[in-house]
């Protein structure tokens, strides 16, 4: 027991000499004296910076505003958009009210002077009869809100990511009145973010890594960040410890990395009136620079003191570590794959032990190695013998079922007249169950190569992936009243191919189990869970009794009839296995008659299953 205490009594010996510099405690209370003071100077400073900037914000989007409503109010353009209203389409005096009524907006539009592009859209319907971006001529806006709040009165709608333009965008509106007061038409202009851009960005210190920036509720940059010219950043979420508390709408101080993982001094406020994050920050290094000089006067008068404890430490550090290093050379070694190394076992302390411990591990992984490897085989054998089912199945079984299905559409085809009506009611039932059997062949098959099929995971937005699902599920949409809500989807990691098979399996579940409402709900859309971010897919459809929950991702398992519901009971299935391919799981929530929600998260994918 007395040996064993050797590496107990040199750490002791050790800590004692360090916990006896007293000095040293008294140093580094008053260092840290003095850089909180100076913490709080920066503070002070940056606070500032951040309520200048919210005020010129401020100040610009209500100057803009000011300036679409002075336009809306025009005679000139008022005029040009009566004639274009009550005019015959194509005649020449509407063209040239028409021409007229561009020529006057051009000269508001960027790069000259105030915004990107102008709209004037109808009253009734938010269709654009006029633009200086002619691309948009013709299109509807009827939903835009900017088109809704600008028929009442001056408006300007939150910053947003326009689809068209793939990028953050502002937009203000007014309604276009008669001298009688009656609505004619809505003016929406586009304004000039880089103008934005330029305000966050102008600095007024001498400051090397200050620089202040705007992020948006999706978490990117509106603004681009002056220490990262590359525009590509503006694509990138923004997920620093700062932005994610701003964006849960607190303002506030923080000592933490940020966007681009530099340790900086951060102060966040959340504006509501445009609902994006004001960040104004700057490195931790930069920042506390004068302290240093204060450090290094206490580091060189401390050095003397602990000058002698340091060399006492050499010594019994390097008697400690020689055996420590041999035991991390034998580490690297058993993980390159020498299982039959072995360390050298002299001292009876703690390292001795160790040293044995390790010996037994090597000679048990060693034995465990030789288990696994037979286990290889023994699944190498077994995929093989289901590659050659997964042949015999789709050549061999498909073959008499063609077969079948032939000769059955030849009977109902050309001995229709000679055959009871009884007969061919059971040709058809014949026909029909073949078929069956060929969807629930190639679902099988397509479930079976999951397991071995190579994911290539990549950063996916969701949003564009939804909306490609949509529209391969056209047909099954046509005819039908559908409530189709597509939320915000932050994007994620994964195979984009197979992320798409996940949402034509639960959307086409959603519309054919909303097939009997008079009018589908289906809600598309994600939420964070305990730090995890949750994609869903909710339906008004018959659902399910929960009671059955444990058939529902099982291979062929149904929860309807097939009277009533098409399908091969393979689909979700398949989505369970995509899902666990990416390291994330699958779950359903239901009821009886009130519809069904599938919950799924992804942790961004197995590379070889």
């Amino acid at each position: 027991m007395k040996l064993r205490f050797g590496i107990v009594m040199k750490l002791s010996l050790v800590f004692t000499l360090f916990a006896s510099a007293v000095l040293i405690a008294l140093a580094v209370i008053s260092y840290n004296s003095g850089r909180t003071a100076l913490q709080a100077a920066t503070v002070s400073e940056l606070l500032s910076t951040a309520i200048e900037k919210q005020a010129a914000l401020a100040t610009w989007v209500n100057e803009r505003q000011e300036h679409v409503t002075v336009i809306a109010g025009s005679p000139n353009l008022i005029d040009d958009l009566t004639i274009l209203l009550a005019g015959k389409p194509g005649t020449p005096q509407v063209q040239a009210a028409h021409d007229h009524l561009i020529k006057d907006l051009m000269q508001w539009v960027s790069p000259r002077q105030l915004f990107l592009d102008f709209m004037v859209l109808e009253p009734d319907g938010g269709k654009v009869i006029a633009s200086t971006n002619p691309l948009e001529e013709g299109t509807f806006k009827e939903n835009r809100p900017y088109f809704i709040n600008g028929r009442q009165g001056s408006y300007v709608q939150k910053i947003y990511y326009s689809t068209s333009l793939l990028a953050p965008a502002m937009t203000a509106s007014a309604p276009i009145r008669t001298t009688s007061g009656r609505l004619i038409g809505v003016l929406a202009a586009r304004l000039d973010l880089a103008e934005l851009n330029d305000i966050i960005n102008r600095r007024s210190g001498l400051r090397q890594t200050d620089e202040t920036f705007l992020v948006n509720s999706s978490h990117l940059f509106v603004t681009q960040p002056r220490l990262v010219p590359d525009p590509v950043i503006l694509q990138r979420g923004i997920y620093s410890e700062a932005v994610n508390r701003c964006l849960e709408r607190d303002s506030g101080v923080v000592q933490a990395n940020d966007y681009r993982g530099v340790p900086a001094m951060i102060v966040f406020r959340w504006l509501p009136e445009l609902e994006v994050c004001l960040e104004t920050k700057i490195d931790q290094a930069e920042s506390l620079a004068s302290s240093r000089a204060f450090g290094m006067s206490i580091l060189v008068f401390s050095a003397f003191t602990l000058l002698a404890a340091m060399l006492l430490a050499s010594w019994l550090a390097h008697s400690l570590t020689r055996p420590i290093r041999q035991l991390v050379h034998g580490t690297e070694e058993i993980g390159r794959g020498n299982l039959d190394y072995r360390l050298e076992s002299r001292s009876r302390d703690e390292l001795g032990s160790l040293a044995e411990g390790f010996n037994r591990m090597g000679a048990s992984l060693k034995t465990q190695a030789g288990l696994l490897r037979q286990r290889a085989e023994q699944l190498e054998s077994s995929n093989k013998e289901l590659e050659a089912f997964s042949y015999t199945v789709s050549h061999d079984l498909r073959a008499p079922l063609r077969a079948i299905d032939g000769f059955s559409r030849i009977l109902l085809d050309e001995h229709a007249s000679q055959l009871a009506p009884l007969v061919q009611r059971y040709l058809y039932l014949i026909r029909q169950s073949t078929q069956q059997m060929g969807h629930l062949i190639d679902d099988l098959l397509a479930f079976s190569r999951l397991g071995r099929q190579t994911i290539t995971i990549e950063q996916v937005f969701p949003l564009a992936i939804v909306n490609l699902a949509l529209q391969d599920l056209h047909d099954e949409q046509d005819g039908r009243k559908i409530d189709l809500v597509v939320g915000e989807l932050p994007e994620c990691r994964a195979d984009p191919a197979l992320l798409k098979q996940v949402y034509l399996n639960l959307l086409a579940n959603a519309l054919k189990f909303t097939r009997q409402r008079k009018v589908a709900r289906i809600e598309v859309g994600a939420q964070h869970l305990d730090g995890q971010c949750v994609y869903f897919v909710r339906d008004n459809g018959v659902g399910f009794d929960m009671k059955y929950i444990d058939k529902l991702f099982g291979v062929f398992q149904r929860l309807h009839r097939s009277e009533d519901y098409e399908g091969t009971g393979v689909g979700l299935a398949i989505v369970q296995r995509i899902i666990q391919r990416h390291g994330g799981r699958v779950w359903a929530e239901a009821q009886l008659n009130k519809g069904a929600v599938f919950h799924f998260t992804l942790e961004g994918g197995i590379s070889n299953g």
